[in-house]
């Protein structure tokens, strides 16, 4: 009898495993609406499609407006307003706009980014491969030399998948060999892999042959590798679209091979919205970079077959911030003390067992990102309700494009949107002034939020110079 439970042992470790695995995949720059899963009718996604039909597929997940942010809340559990990571890391500022941005921490510490070294600390191997951009560089592999760097952030192995060396698929394949090497080398006891891949963001970089199937079936090649939204929908785009869903298919085939899928918490989503210069958004409005919807809405699939119901869907609003306190749960490990998560656990929502109990989410944006339409802002969503404070200027997008450079007409002066998002999920009507208690209502819990974290706040500059105002910014 003990003979046979160690050969079962062996040859299916996850039955018996109390923790479950962890496969976290974050795409870069892919929007809400780029899975055909989430409605997109230009391509299908059958690997992810099938991720989502064996889990739970969320339609109100959300991320901040860009890379950095995102990656930084995910690994802290905390918003940029307090851990000060709320911009692209050295992305630059124009120097006579309106406002003088709030100053931005130029990288986050293994202090503050505690999220593997909990999962750790609890008995789990870790391992991060890809894209990197909290600190120091942009890429994983650039950093993997320095004797004990991703150890002191609490990751066992870093991946050598290298971005300066695989131009042809944006390193995805890349990326899932090491991933899959390590879950081959690793699965007698439970692990937490993050494969944080640079696609779709551009360049617009995949394998020839999936841009010549696209071009084939009608859709324009892109005539750079920055794309143009005159071109839309881009074969290059859609082709780094299915080639990121290909890998995906190939790492949960792995899953399968090895029997570890149904002892696995499987989650994909993106760092923000997608770039509106390659991808349309619509209906939601705006892109990456934007507080708009389609600046921080992005697809989620959570597969967990142990305990997530099949082909199910939810509603409820989450946030990157969540991921760090649900995986603690899920580790039965205490998440760190060194300080608060403004996350909460979304095991209630996977295994429908209750609500979540917090009453809104947040977002602070106290920077420019003049190529995708935004000024200095702060957002609060609390149920159907979501309220924008431009702190001291505006950019008008209208009859402007996403290639224009600055995106929309600037307006001096302070500005607040409200919006129901249930009854105007693409933003068109401002009722900030139709509603007046409910926009003191929020506004007030917004300056609450900022004034409990101690946000860094824009300030008016003196060098304001309207004809000069946006020459020296830069957005990636």
């Amino acid at each position: 009898m003990i003979r046979r439970l160690l050969i079962l042992l062996t040859l299916c470790p996850s039955l018996f495993a109390a923790q479950p695995n962890i496969l976290h995949i974050l795409a870069d720059d892919m929007g809400w609406n780029a899975l055909s899963c989430y409605g997109n009718k230009d391509l299908q996604t059958p690997h992810l499609d099938r991720l989502a039909a064996q889990g739970m597929r969320f339609t109100q997940a959300y991320a901040d407006a860009q890379c950095s942010p995102t990656r930084a809340a995910f690994l802290s559990g905390q918003y940029g307003a307090r851990t000060g990571v709320f911009k692209v890391l050295n992305e630059k500022e124009p120097s006579f706009a309106p406002m003088r941005s709030a100053e931005a921490k130029d990288a986050m510490g293994p202090e503050t980014a505690t999220l593997a070294t909990t999962l750790r600390q609890a008995g789990y191997t870790t391992v991060i491969s890809g894209k990197w951009h909290i600190a120091h560089n942009y890429a994983v592999a650039a950093l993997r030399k320095r004797e004990g760097y991703f150890n002191s952030y609490g990751f066992d192995f870093a991946g050598p998948a290298n971005g300066n060396e695989h131009h042809e698929d944006k390193t995805v394949t890349a990326i899932t060999d090491d991933i899959i090497g390590f879950i081959e080398s690793n699965r007698s006891k439970p692990w937490f892999a993050f494969a944080a891949h640079f696609s779709p963001h551009t360049k617009l970089e995949a394998p020839e042959a999936l841009i010549a199937k696209h071009v084939a079936r009608g859709y324009k090649r892109s005539a750079n590798d920055e794309g143009s939204s005159t071109e839309r929908p881009i074969a290059n785009y859609l082709a780094m679209l299915e080639h990121l869903d290909n890998e995906v298919g190939r790492l949960l085939a792995k899953l399968d091979e090895l029997k570890l899928s149904d002892n696995t918490l499987v989650i994909f989503t993106s760092d923000n919205g997608g770039l509106s210069r390659v991808t349309n958004n619509a209906p939601l409005r705006e892109g990456k970079g934007s507080p708009y919807e389609g600046g921080i809405r992005v697809p989620l699939i959570m597969r967990w077959p142990a305990k997530v119901k099949a082909g199910s869907e939810c509603d409820t609003p989450v946030h990157a911030v969540d991921f760090y306190p649900t995986f603690a749960a899920l580790a039965d490990a205490p998440p760190t003390t060194a300080h608060p998560l403004d996350g909460e656990s979304l095991l209630p929502l996977l295994t429908q067992t209750g609500p979540l109990q917090r009453p809104a989410l947040f977002w602070h944006m106290p920077t420019y990102t003049t190529n995708y339409g935004r000024t200095p802002c702060a957002v609060i969503r609390e149920g159907d309700w979501k309220l924008i404070h431009w702190f001291g200027d505006y950019l008008d997008t209208t009859g402007f494009t996403p290639d224009d450079k600055p995106y929309g007409k600037l307006v001096v002066g302070p500005r607040t949107e409200v919006f129901n998002l249930r009854e105007d999920p693409n933003e068109t009507h401002n009722l900030a002034t139709d509603r007046p208690k409910k926009t003191t209502h929020l506004n007030n819990a917004l300056n609450a939020w900022l004034k409990r974290t101690k946000a860094k706040l824009p300030t008016p500059n003196p060098d304001f110079n309207e004809k000069r105002w946006w020459m020296s910014a830069g957005a990636r």
